[in-house]
């Protein structure tokens, strides 16, 4: 394989940091509240160190071990511009290099074992985003467009967000909506016929309605429930399935549904100076993928400016109905992928955060460690895939307000 060859397997980079640092490697700290608006500029940098662990010698066929390192630099700008309303922008650049699981293979009278995309393949990406807040009595409106691109994939996806406080000011409803438009245009697809040769199209959308509740000056409880939709070209094209003796595209089927449902608990202790945070997520969609999410942390302020946060997350998913580790024979349907990301596991992830407040800016220091398995958690596979991830992320980050 060519270098320009192996460059272009990096579609599980692209995926890994939409999940990741969608929740993991966000801004937080200087948002302002639902009917609020800041009373402050407020400007935040975010710098993230990704490494994922070399796959394991024993479960990978080819000499090829080492995954992905990714560097992210974030920013956010709050702006009030009025007393009614803010502008929030927000700028993401991320440069990744590294090889990526490409199909599995099983040896007569061994466990299937994970093909490596080969040497290292190297990308970046750019986010872009920017949304208006208009708030006024107890209402506020959020609308948001944002752009991502990278050399084979673009995304251009619009926002709207609308919450109502009570007349008591201890509940609060929002509702809100997003759709986005992504073009995907993979490369060399002339030396690998299993890739599209044209442009191919994929569409989202989703809503959510979250209900929140101040219950007493020390404990507020929220209730989300969403939708979404995905259709169009959904397959990754840097994926393969062996079977039959052949190589052939990762093919999954042109549209997915999904719903969700969430709670969370915020508890703050006078006595101990502190705020425990405790979240659970639902999840299921038509590919036949169910997920449970447990979130826990504890806010402990130290005294002199000094706070610290340990974390905890649990999580747990069955396999798409398509899914296979390894296919012993076709379907009937084409419908194929053994992509790990779509099979049943569990995963642990364990984070710590220092942050230390000064008289207009604040310094954070955070680090997480993440491991995976077929048996961890909730998930109970017969069969686990040997392209399941560890990984660690270290971030260091500094708001700012003025």
């Amino acid at each position: 394989m060519t270098q320009t060859q192996q460059k272009t397997h990096k579609g599980a980079a692209h995926n890994t940091l939409l999940a990741l640092t969608a929740a993991a490697t966000a801004l937080p700290g200087i948002n302002a509240n639902a009917q609020q608006i800041a009373e402050d500029f407020q400007f935040g940098v975010r710098h993230h160190i990704y490494e994922e662990d070399a796959n394991a010698a024993d479960k990978t066929l080819t000499p090829v071990l080492d995954r992905y390192d990714i560097d992210v630099n974030q920013f956010r700008l709050v702006a009030p511009i009025n007393d009614a309303l803010q502008l929030n922008v927000d700028y993401q650049h991320e440069t990744m290099s590294g090889a990526s699981p490409w199909y599995t293979f099983q040896l007569p009278g061994e466990a299937p074992k994970q093909v490596m995309s080969g040497a290292s393949i190297e990308d970046t990406r750019i986010d872009l985003s920017a949304a208006v807040k208009y708030a006024w009595d107890r209402k506020s409106i959020t609308v948001g467009v944002a752009t991502s691109e990278e050399d084979d994939y673009d995304s251009l996806s619009g926002s709207i967000g609308f919450s109502l406080e009570s007349a008591d000011r201890l509940a609060t409803y929002s509702i809100s909506a997003d759709m986005s438009n992504d073009d995907i245009n993979p490369v060399d697809a002339d030396i690998f016929t299993t890739r599209p040769t044209s442009e191919q199209s994929k569409r989202s959308s989703s809503y959510l309605f979250s209900y929140s509740q101040i219950l007493n000056k020390e404990a507020v409880v929220k209730v989300s429930i969403g939708h979404s939709r995905k259709s169009g070209y959904l397959s990754d094209p840097y994926k393969l399935v062996f079977v039959n003796n052949n190589l052939i595209a990762d093919n999954r089927p042109d549209s997915r549904n999904a719903n969700t449902l969430a709670a969370q608990l915020r508890y703050f202790s006078d006595k101990l100076d502190g705020a425990a945070h405790a979240d659970v997520r639902l999840y299921d969609d038509d590919w036949g993928i169910r997920s449970v999410t447990y979130d826990f942390a504890w806010y402990q302020n130290l005294g002199n400016g000094f706070q610290l946060k340990p974390s905890l997350r649990l999580y747990s998913q069955t396999a798409a109905d398509f899914y296979q580790t390894y296919y012993t024979q076709a379907r009937a349907d084409g419908i194929y992928s053994t992509d790990y990301r779509l099979s049943e596991y569990g995963a642990i992830t364990y984070g710590v955060k220092l942050s230390k407040s000064f008289e207009s800016w604040t310094l954070h220091l955070t680090a997480q460690h993440y491991e995976s398995g077929g048996n961890k958690v909730l998930a109970d596979a017969e069969l686990e895939n040997p392209g399941l991830l560890d990984f660690q992320l270290f971030s260091l980050g500094i708001d700012f307000r003025f």
